[in-house]
């Protein structure tokens, strides 16, 4: 038994190596594929000649409709264009955080009834969204120089309120003297069975801090300041995968709740809590908007639209996504913003903010309105039924029986009418609709095959060298780096099996399928790979 084993090892009985030359050094030949991954040593890659030629990866996405400023309500046309110009970015950039700083400053100060006799339907305009980019397209700096105006009035509210406060505790000041002199001349009437004197009424009331935007809250203090703010909150979030990521986690069930009801914009939501008592919201309403990049959404998607308890139709409550193709070229412009367009903004936020959701607009559509989103509606409940839609797009266009009424109010209070929804804002409300959804086909085609986007990434690093030296790689190497999408066993494997089928790497093969153990998990490199291959 022992002979037959030590025939198997590739050197001889008592030596480390077998017998050599001393003064060369230890090949993977001399001792194996397997032996020599533990050691470190590079394996002897086959011959270029006998390599065929890399084939490309495609990172393949469906076209989007391209952005067109006569999509945008007047009153915002010069801002947006302003500033894609000044941050060289896409039209879609400012465009759609233009849009969700509307809805975020309108949220329940305004309602629409999509029906005309049907009185129980009605929809707040409150909206959810992001732009899809990779690091460093200025996602962030659109955002904030399009909620300029927006923060300007809270700016202002929160020097309204200082002043306020102030008065306040003047006032409350007064009153604590005048009560308890009151108690002193009570006290003194009641010892001499006197009249007593009437108590001071109290008609003070704190003053409370009006609220347009917040970006970094808990939602319990997130829920508490709804309870102050009736008309809705407009939440920012840097990162939004990060955030929807979190709401996965055990124990955050609650606040995905909350949340999810949130989105409807017209449902109540409480919370209790021991010594703090119960904290009311008759309407929770929430407009969210914020940065994603593409590679960790698709690794998030790839998990959220499997079946199961967080496939909830989370996602498909971000209606305004956009994905736009980045232009390749760049020009260097600095010039000074364009302040009568930012004021012209400014103006339609400070009207919006000025209604009350006490007692919020209600529009309608007028006739001819009335008469298209008949026929709208009619065509999208068709398409939700049809057979050849995948499942989660039925359930994102879904969402869109309210976006559509949902645009058409905003676009109408943005051009400052105030009576009924006319037909040119139900007809721009529809030509947004079909801009989104190719954005919506765009995001929801990067998660069907999450194996191919992680072999196109890992493709793309060997194209620019890495492991090129080495010749080879093992899955360890792989996962251990932490890439997105790279970064478990499994992932790996699934994108070198896309690799491997495109000619990229070749599996080490071991010989005798009867070798014991584990099966090799190392990769060569095909060394006809160039920078042309990569998918882009």
């Amino acid at each position: 038994m022992g002979s037959q084993c030590e025939s198997a090892l590739p050197f001889g009985p008592g030596e480390i190596f077998p017998q050599r030359d001393p003064h060369a050094s230890v090949t993977a030949a001399d001792v194996g594929p397997e032996i020599a991954a533990v050691l470190g040593l590079p394996l002897s890659p086959m011959p270029s000649d006998d390599w065929p030629e890399p084939e490309p990866l495609a990172d393949v996405l469906p076209d989007v409709m391209q952005f067109d400023l006569e999509l945008m309500p007047e009153s915002f046309r010069l801002l947006v264009k302003d500033v894609a110009e000044r941050m060289q970015v896409p039209l879609d950039f400012p465009a759609v955080a233009a849009i969700a700083t509307l809805a975020g400053v309108t949220n329940r100060r305004a309602v629409i009834q999509p029906k005309r006799n049907d009185h129980t339907w009605t929809v707040v305009p409150n909206l959810w969204g992001g732009i899809v980019a990779p690091p460093g397209m200025l996602k962030s700096p659109v955002l904030s120089c399009m909620t300029q105006p927006a923060r300007a009035i809270e700016n202002e509210w929160r020097t309204e309120h200082e002043e306020a406060e102030q008065g306040y505790q003047t006032a409350l000041e007064e009153q604590e003297l005048m009560k308890a002199a009151w108690k002193d001349q009570f006290k003194a009437a009641a010892k001499k069975n006197q009249h007593r004197p009437a108590k001071p009424e109290s008609t003070l009331v704190q003053p409370v801090l009006r609220r347009l935007i917040t970006s970094d809250a808990t939602f319990e203090s997130l829920h508490c300041v709804l309870s102050e703010n009736p008309a809705g909150l407009f939440v920012l979030r840097d990162e939004l995968t990060g955030w929807l990521a979190g709401l996965e986690r055990q124990g955050r069930e609650q606040e995905r709740a909350f949340f999810l009801e949130c989105w409807n914009g017209d449902a109540a939501f409480t919370i209790d809590r021991i010594g703090r008592g119960s904290v009311h919201v008759p309407h929770a309403c929430i407009s969210l908007f914020g940065g994603i990049q593409p590679a960790r959404l698709r690794d998030y998607l790839a998990d959220a639209l499997q079946d199961g308890p967080s496939n909830d139709g989370l996602v498909q409550r971000f209606q305004l996504m956009v994905w736009p193709d980045t232009a390749r070229d760049w020009s260097y412009i600095d010039r000074e913003p364009d302040s009568d367009a930012l004021e012209r903004t400014a103006n339609v936020y400070r009207r919006i903010a000025a209604l009350e959701a006490a007692n919020p607009l209600r529009l309608q559509f007028d006739d001819e309105a009335q008469a298209l989103f008949e026929q709208w509606l009619t065509d999208l409940e068709r398409r939700i039924r049809a057979e050849d839609v995948p499942p989660a797009m039925q359930a994102h266009l879904a969402k869109y029986r309210s976006l559509m009424p949902s645009l058409a109010l905003l676009f109408t209070l943005a051009d400052g009418q105030t009576e009924s929804v006319p037909i040119s804002q139900a007809r721009l409300a529809c030509d947004w609709c079909e801009y989104l959804e190719t954005h919506a086909s765009r995001v929801y085609a990067a998660q069907a095959r999450p194996e191919q986007h992680a072999a196109i990434a890992l493709s793309k690093r060997l194209a620019k060298g890495w492991k090129r030296d080495d010749g080879f790689f093992t899955v360890r190497d792989v996962y251990r780096s932490g890439w997105a999408g790279l970064d478990s066993p499994d992932k790996v494997r699934g994108a070198l099996a896309v690799l491997e089928e495109f000619a990229w790497i070749q599996r080490e093969k071991m010989g005798d399928s009867q070798t014991p153990g584990r099966p090799s998990e190392t990769y060569h490199i095909n060394p006809r790979i160039g920078g042309t291959h990569a998918g882009k």
